[in-house]
């Protein structure tokens, strides 16, 4: 993943209580999110959520499009290690509990795809910077999951698989396109792959 900076200091090279402000600060503006819709959110509430001064906010992130680039990120656990559980059934049925899994999430909480929709055509270079993590991160879960494949194949499969997912939950979420449709055409995808998923 890319190195974010701000204020001339890396993330990965912040103490431990920066860090740790930081995260407060994630959190606060994840659960504000949960409550309402992204653009009805300034950025003073996060800071008073978080229980920081709206200058501190602005110590760890360059505008709100930054601190929710973030926000995706940890909502995701993209950016976190993940406990491995021991997988149980095919690698075929572990893929479609995956894939319906992610649009279960967004299906769920929708403002979660609208932000990550929004933030693509932000200025701000840290937020870029994030959602281009964000992106890659997705992309190499999947081509995991997709490793039955060889590693070209599982990377087309994935691209694809992502290019399906979120074409369908525009629809879906902006078009009013059931989502039991892009639950269908996900397995429709998937059923092309299984024979060669083993």
């Amino acid at each position: 993943m890319a190195e974010q900076t701000h204020g001339g200091i890396s993330v990965e090279g912040m103490p431990a209580w920066q860090l740790a402000r930081r995260e407060k600060i994630v959190l606060a503006g994840l659960h504000l999110l949960e409550q309402q819709e992204y653009d009805r959110i300034q950025i003073r509430d996060v800071a008073a959520e978080a229980g920081v001064a709206l200058g501190t906010l602005y110590r760890y992130f360059s505008s709100k499009e930054h601190l929710y680039a973030a926000v995706l990120m940890d909502w995701s656990a993209l950016g976190k290690p993940v406990e491995r559980r021991r997988k149980r059934g095919t690698a075929e049925q572990h893929l479609r509990s995956r894939i319906r899994g992610i649009i279960k999430a967004f299906e769920r909480q929708p403002q979660f795809y609208k932000v990550q929709v929004l933030l693509q055509s932000s200025t701000d270079p840290n937020a870029k910077t994030l959602l281009n993590d964000f992106g890659e991160a997705a992309q190499v879960s999947l081509v995991t999951e997709f490793a039955a494949l060889g590693p070209e194949r599982a990377e087309d499969a994935a691209t694809m698989m992502w290019a399906i997912i979120s074409s369908m939950l525009t629809q879906a979420i902006y078009h009013g396109v059931s989502m039991d449709e892009v639950y269908r055409i996900a397995d429709s995808f998937l059923d092309l792959l299984a024979p060669d998923l083993g």
